[in-house]
């Protein structure tokens, strides 16, 4: 009788403590994600306060045309930012339109061949991804201009501006892929049945597929167009009208500015995004495949804590 309530108490500590394991796991995967989140806020904000007054006590001692007037530099500067800005988020109109085809129609394909959970994982990644690059479209046309205003009173504050607009891509894009692949994972153990851990993580690897096709088409298209208006800045504006590539009249110069943000940001977005679900995807399939860890919540949850937490 002693030894099985001894055995009793063993088994229900056992219990606790893989609970407590389970709890502690997912703290540690969610709060630090959530608190990337709540930084980047903070960071996006923080731009936000850059006043484009174009500091015209200053300028008139470092600017000959600050002399004349500070605030037509002003509205010059940011009628330039708003037409690269309209630019920008047209040409991502139309690159999501066919992606959200493309989503549809391999999704179908998906289906047949690797079953729903698959497609789902892959639908979910390849929304992340856009949402990634989205995020990271729009906060870099809102902070160039504001990093410009700032450079003119000093480089240090122009320079403190584009570290804070730059962090808040790159702590959302990891906040918001660890959040969804965490949550993915959970919606799958509840909703899904598989035969193990390795054949869950497997239909989960669709995701890291879903952010890698994203990031293909963000990549691949912005450097084709800018590519393209550089081509267009060089011959028809040099060439023909007299226009310098970085003369903001030139048409081509406006196309190049969208093009860098579209390939070298939203696509630079996505491309980040993909890696970061590729290589964690690849992680919990090993993780979920080996015999002594898939028993282990810790141990399977590995490479999504050094995702989070790294």
């Amino acid at each position: 009788s002693a030894q099985l309530s001894r055995l009793g108490r063993a088994r229900r500590a056992s219990r606790i403590a893989a609970m407590l394991d389970r709890l502690a796991v997912n703290c540690l995967i969610t709060l630090p994600a959530v608190l990337g989140l709540l930084w980047s806020a903070k960071e996006w904000i923080s731009v936000s306060r850059v006043k484009l007054d174009g500091h015209p006590e200053l300028l008139k001692t470092q600017d000959a045309k600050a002399q004349r007037n500070a605030q037509d530099i002003v509205n010059e500067m940011t009628k330039i930012a708003k037409t690269i800005q309209d630019g920008a988020m047209s040409f991502l109109f139309a690159e999501y339109t066919y992606m959200a085809v493309y989503i549809v129609l391999f999704s179908i394909i998906l289906i047949f061949f690797t079953g729903v959970p698959t497609t789902v994982a892959f639908v979910v990644g390849a929304v992340t991804s856009i949402l990634c690059g989205w995020i990271g479209m729009m906060i870099a046309v809102y902070t160039n201009v504001r990093t410009t205003h700032q450079c003119w009173m000093d480089l240090k504050a122009g320079f403190d501006v584009a570290i804070q607009g730059g962090c808040v891509m790159g702590l959302s894009l990891v906040s918001i892929g660890v959040i969804a692949l965490f949550i993915l994972i959970e919606v799958f153990k509840r909703v899904f049945v598989f035969e193990g851990p390795e054949a869950m993580f497997e239909a989960i690897a669709g995701y890291g597929l879903g952010g890698s096709s994203i990031a293909l088409f963000g990549r691949v298209g912005g450097g084709i167009y800018t590519k393209a208006a550089d081509v267009g800045a060089d011959l028809s504006g040099k060439n023909d009208y007299g226009l310098e590539e970085d003369d903001y009249r030139n048409p081509a110069c406006i196309a190049d500015n969208v093009g860098d943000n579209v390939g070298d940001i939203a696509g630079m977005g996505a491309d980040l995004f993909g890696s970061f679900a590729e290589s964690t995807c690849a992680a919990l399939v090993l993780a979920g495949s080996s015999p002594d860890l898939e028993n282990r919540w810790c141990s399977l949850m590995y490479p999504l804590l050094i995702s989070s937490t790294g």
